[in-house]
């Protein structure tokens, strides 16, 4: 009998949460109406299907499209990937060897599908690590607790993580913080449960895989090694912290040597500029999309301008934190390390806080954005809810009774919380996707379809689709230009006949372009432009589509490419 409760034990909160997990995904999906009026593909999700499509179809780390800065290393497609990280396209990649679709030319839908499996599988498996991690705790440090709590417990965090707003965006997108984030609770956990003092090579090789999805790990695996030293023995740290570092380079090595090849520097990496985005007048947009590596601060006027954005930024990102119970949550982890927790528990605990705050001075010093802190986030606000659990456990002055309707009552918030942001996320998916800057699938198709009747195999063109476009249209594919006086530079890196403007109206176009998007003919007239084409139509979705066909480079410009 006790091994048929203890199964039911285990079994209940893991159905639920999955269950849970599918209906939210399905619901947020309808919400963005994707595949229909939200293309399965964004501008990032888009980046890594290409890479991985031509690393399944012709076994090279590279990519058909590229943003004007990249012609200042790369003239010619396909470009080493420059601002990707590896492993969420060795996962596509394989998924588009087992269910190839190489036969279309356009239309590409039906692939795009596919790079939904690993976010959706991730996001499960989220909710699932969630739920086990918790198990395997409670049978680890408290075999004593009563049944509602091996049940609760489990079912409330793997809720919790489910509910989260941004969790279900990431699992419609074809993006890399659900894998990562999937890994970075399996290191927390192995810290919990003192693994990666008993299997510390495994244990770094566990961060190693992480790394190759997000550059975060990059300053937590090291983190994760100094706190895995400090709950073990003090004869065993240095080589505790030695494996641990050792097991993390060696998946990050090859993809260290990629870069060396491909660019000179195993550092490289375009979303370095990005900490330069709003400095000085600058913005990453306008690094980006210039020809031209940009001149940059350096020296003690460099750690001026980033102390200042940091400070800024921080006033503006760090409240965020404390949005409803979420201070809570945050305030509870920090007062549960001071009660002398075991090593082993603290040791996760630090390392989520301390991962938190550096991604927090990480997306501070890039672009202050809430996302870009989701996978520490929403694992230090979990940790917290356990924290708060342990702390109203032990309150002084409080019969049993009440400590259980407080622990209760900290549940309820949070999945509260977590059911009404995801109410708000559903609406805000659902308005946002009326008012969308890129076309629906249907639309693009017929733009592939239109565009290769004219270009020939190979040939490139500019557009500010970018990726979406490349997918699309199986053709090599430049972001569009910042300006019409930019797409000279351009071109003397890599020639080019065709520009695809395609805006939600000319006040939704780039600065720059909105007076060729809105009057028929000013492109023409642009000095070094070269127009001598242009065609014009509206899509059934409401986007100006303006195509200009450019003609050969001048004399001077054709000798500067060569």
């Amino acid at each position: 009998m006790t091994t048929t409760r203890t199964s039911a034990d285990h079994l209940a909160p893991l159905v639920m949460v999955m269950i849970a997990g599918a209906v939210l995904w399905y619901a947020h999906a309808i919400a963005w109406d994707l595949g229909g009026r939200s293309p399965i593909l964004s501008y990032d999700s888009a980046q890594y299907a290409l890479a991985a499509r031509e690393l399944a179809w012709h076994g090279r780390l590279a990519s058909p499209y590229a943003l004007p800065v990249d012609l200042a290393t790369h003239t010619s497609p396909p470009w080493p990937l420059s601002a990707l990280q590896p492993g969420l396209v060795l996962v596509e990649a394989f998924i588009f060897r087992l269910v190839p679709m190489r036969g279309a030319n356009v239309g590409s839908d039906p692939r795009a599908w596919l790079t939904l499996i690993p976010a959706f599988v991730s996001f499960l498996m989220l909710g699932a690590g969630a739920v086990l991690g918790m198990r395997h705790l409670l049978i680890r440090y408290s075999p004593e607790a009563q049944r509602w709590v091996r049940i609760g417990a489990p079912l409330t965090l793997g809720l919790m993580v489910v509910l989260d707003p941004e969790a279900q965006h990431f699992a419609v997108s074809g993006l890399t913080e659900l894998p990562f984030t999937v890994l970075l609770m399996g290191a927390l956990l192995g810290l919990a449960r003192g693994a990666a003092s008993e299997h510390p090579l495994v244990f770094g090789l566990l961060l190693g895989a992480g790394g190759l999805f997000r550059a975060n790990m990059l300053w937590l695996a090291p983190l994760f090694a100094l706190t895995a030293a400090w709950a073990t023995p003090t004869e065993r740290r240095a080589r505790v912290i030695a494996l641990v570092l050792a097991g993390y380079v060696l998946p990050m090595a090859p993809w260290w040597a990629y870069k060396w090849r491909a660019f000179g520097s195993p550092a490289w990496d375009l979303t370095r500029f990005v900490v330069w985005d709003q400095v000085d007048g600058r913005s990453w947009f306008q690094l980006f999309h210039r020809a031209e590596l940009p001149e940059l601060p350096r020296g003690g006027e460099a750690v001026r301008l980033l102390a200042d954005k940091l400070r800024e930024n921080l006033a503006r990102l760090g409240p965020s934190l404390l949005e409803g119970p979420r201070g809570l949550w945050l305030g509870s982890l920090v007062a549960w390390l001071f009660t002398r927790p075991r090593r082993t528990l603290a040791a996760a605990g630090a390392v989520a806080l301390a991962g938190l705050a550096l991604n927090l001075a990480a997306a501070c010093l890039s672009i202050p954005w809430l996302r870009y802190l989701f996978p520490t986030r929403v694992l230090a606000e979990a940790a917290g809810l356990l924290a708060l659990w342990s702390l109203l456990g032990r309150l002084p002055g409080t019969t049993e009774r009440v400590r259980r309707a407080l622990a209760v009552g900290a549940a309820v918030v949070a999945l509260a919380w977590g059911g009404w942001l995801s109410v708000l996320a559903d609406g805000e998916a659902h308005s946002t996707s009326l008012e969308r800057g890129v076309p629906s699938s249907r639309t693009l198709t017929a733009l592939s379809i239109a565009l290769n009747t004219t270009l020939s195999p190979g040939e490139t063109v500019m557009s500010n689709l970018g990726p979406a476009l490349a997918w699309q249209t199986n053709h090599p594919v430049i972001h569009l230009a910042n300006s019409p006086a930019d797409v000279a530079a351009c071109r003397r890196r890599h020639d080019f006949r065709h520009i695809l403007l395609v805006f939600r109206g000319a006040e939704r176009a780039w600065p720059h372009w909105q007076e060729s998007v809105e009057r028929p003919g000013t492109a023409a007239t642009i000095d070094g432009l070269h127009v001598v084409r242009e065609r014009r139509f509206r899509t059934g979705d409401g986007f100006e589509v303006v195509w200009l066909e450019l003609g050969p480079l001048s004399a001077s410009l054709a000798c500067a490419a060569r």
